[in-house]
Order: C-alpha cells, then structure tokens, then sequence
C-alpha cells in the first residue's frame, strides 16, 4: 500500500541533503532516521484515533473482524494508533454512541485531550457470507484540530468479482474478501493536507439520504458515497457528516431527502456552505443470480445555499449488466457498486453545475 505521511510543526519530515559517505554508514543513517522496517518516514507526534466503525450489514459480528484487522494494516505501516482504552473512556466521557461521524467541536476536543492529530471514521456498508460473499466499505479520516475532511475512500466487492479470464481467483471465504477489501481502501491512505485550491472550491453539506427502500441504512450509506466521492472532486470540499448531524439536530430538522428555504438559510448562516446536497434512494435491489441484475435509482439535487434556489437536479437509474461488454465482462454483483457508479455519474454531472 501506498502510504503518504504528513508531518505537523516542529515534526516537520527532515530533508534529506547529499552526504558523501560509505554506502554502509549512508544505510545505518538511513535506518536511524526513517525505520528500515516500514519503508516510510515516521513522525511520533502523529497520533490516529480509529473509532468503531458503524455495522450497517446484516452481520452483527462483522465490526470483531475488521476493526482488528484494521488496525494491524496501519500498525505493520508504522502509523502510531490512540490505544482502546484510552479512546473507550473518552467515548465513555462524553457519551458518545454513533461513531461513524464526528462534529467539529468533538474533534478538536479529542484533539486537545488525547493529542491525536487525526480521527479515522468509517462503516461496514456489507458484510455476507451467502454463496458470493460480499464486502463493502466506506471510510473519512478527519483533520482532528478543524474538523476537516482530509482522506476519504470506499470500497466493494463479491468474491467473484476477483475471478480471472481462466476462472481461477474466485475469493470463497469471507475474512479472505474483507482483507482484500481493506487493502483496496487503504491504498491511497494519506494524512497529508487537500491540494485542492480553495478559492476555486464549493464548501457542500451533504443532508441525509431518504430510504424509500426496505434495506436498512441505505440513505446513510449513499449519503456517506456522496461524500467521498465530492471530496476526490477537486470542485467541491464536503464538510464532515457529523457537523451536518449537528445541524439538523440544533435546527430540529425532521424531513430526509427534503429540506425548506427557511433551514437553507440557517445552514448557510451557521456553517458557510455554498451549497446543499440533498436526495432519495428510490430503489436498492440486490438481484438475483443468473435472473437479475442488481439495480439503484437514486435521485439527487444541489441546493444554492447562498442564493436559495435549487441549482442543480437528476436522477441516476443503473442496473449492474448495463456496462456488459463482452460475455460478462463489466458486470457489477453487487447492489453497493451500483449505487456506488450511480453516485459517481451524479457528481460528475453536479460539477458541471453553473454557480453564477
């Protein structure tokens, strides 16, 4: 995995300047300085503080796997990790229940208490051990003084999504999948500040998703897509679910997928946003093997926070043999990477919204 590793202040990665020595001292500096073992510079002061992922799949246990394999991936990489004691009583302290999203003021005062430099929050989107297994997950990592956004990722797959031309590869067994699938959403892992240029950037909130589905939590899930896929967009800067949670709490909004110009106006005044994101998951199909093909529609609309008028508003409807190139290449398995390709083809298009 491709790690990036940003250092803060004093802790700044020092430079390497040309010295003219034996290759085995320059090795035995070099070991000294930056660790032989992981490979990467290391700076102590950066602390990650993982918190529990949320478990929307169906299997209860799925958070006993995987956030034990989580932390070993970012321990064998030499990030240095918040122990679980130390963050079970901060959690205990401030009573805090949903950590999949973390406010402003939460983070910087996890910032301040525990000395963590950053907050990795994230879920388990799914997790099934059925014939095809399936895994699928989301994850932030937050700038622990401001709030901000500074890595985000997701990742899916079914275990035959790993099958070659020669029908070799087929992942059966589902620790194997959701290994896998943590290496994927873990490689382009970075504490390093956005490069985007904020000048030319829209600051967006994105509200909760409405679920006119029957499966649980797909509103939050696709919220959580939109998410990550605005912060890869060098257009937009999302600003981190929990301030948005915190919002909708103090302004005791109820609606999901709505929202009146009344509250348009008071987000704008309370966090500066350009605009607000806000939709429905109109369908989620899982699909049936060999009789049908997974199957999302999702509905969105980009709100002009400053002007309070609706900028921007489509609908995707995608099926996962709608990319069928040849035999059944292109396929997607599973509904999460429908829905995934359907957030995607939404965004794309939201940032060719015109703003003036």
């Amino acid at each position: 995995m491709n790690f990036l590793v940003k250092a803060k202040g004093r802790g700044q990665r020092a430079k390497r300047s040309k010295i003219y020595m034996p290759s085995l001292m320059l090795c035995v500096l070099f070991s000294m300085l930056f660790g032989i073992s992981s490979g990467y510079a290391q700076n102590p002061k950066e602390t990650i503080a993982i918190l529990p992922f949320e478990n929307f799949s169906e299997d209860k246990n799925a958070l006993l796997f995987v956030m034990p394999a989580l932390r070993s991936k970012l321990e064998a990489e030499g990030f240095k990790l918040l122990d679980e004691e130390s963050l079970n009583r901060f959690l205990l302290k401030e009573r805090i229940r949903s950590t999949g999203y973390i406010s402003w003021d939460m983070s910087r005062k996890m910032h301040e208490e525990l000395q963590v430099s950053a907050i990795l929050i994230g879920s388990v989107n799914s997790f099934s051990e059925k014939t095809d297994p399936e895994v699928g997950f989301t994850a932030r990592l937050i700038n622990a003084s401001d709030g901000t956004i500074i890595w985000a990722n997701h990742a899916a797959a079914t275990g035959e999504d790993f099958t070659t031309i020669l029908g070799l590869g087929r992942v059966k067994a589902i620790e194997k999948l959701a290994d896998r699938l943590l290496d994927r959403l873990l490689k382009s892992f970075s504490i390093m500040p956005s490069d985007k240029e904020i000048e030319s950037t829209y600051r967006i909130a994105v509200m909760p998703f409405y679920n006119k589905t029957k499966i649980r939590n797909i509103g939050m899930v696709v919220t959580n897509m939109f998410i990550v896929e605005l912060f890869k967009n060098k257009k937009f800067i999302p600003i981190e679910f929990g301030e948005v949670r915190r919002l909708i709490v103090d302004l005791r909004v109820r609606e999901r997928g709505e929202i009146n110009f009344k509250n348009t106006e008071a987000i704008y005044d309370l966090s500066g946003v350009d605009g607000i994101i806000v939709g429905t998951v109109e369908i989620y199909k899982e699909g049936l093997e060999s009789v049908s093909p997974p199957e999302t529609n999702i509905s969105a609309r980009l709100i002009d926070a400053r002007k309070n008028r609706i900028l921007w508003s489509d609908f995707d409807h995608f099926k996962g043999d709608d990319d069928i190139i040849v035999l059944d290449w292109g396929r997607i398995r599973s509904a999460e990477n429908v829905a995934f390709k359907s957030v995607k083809r939404l965004v794309k298009e939201i940032s060719k919204a015109k703003w003036h």
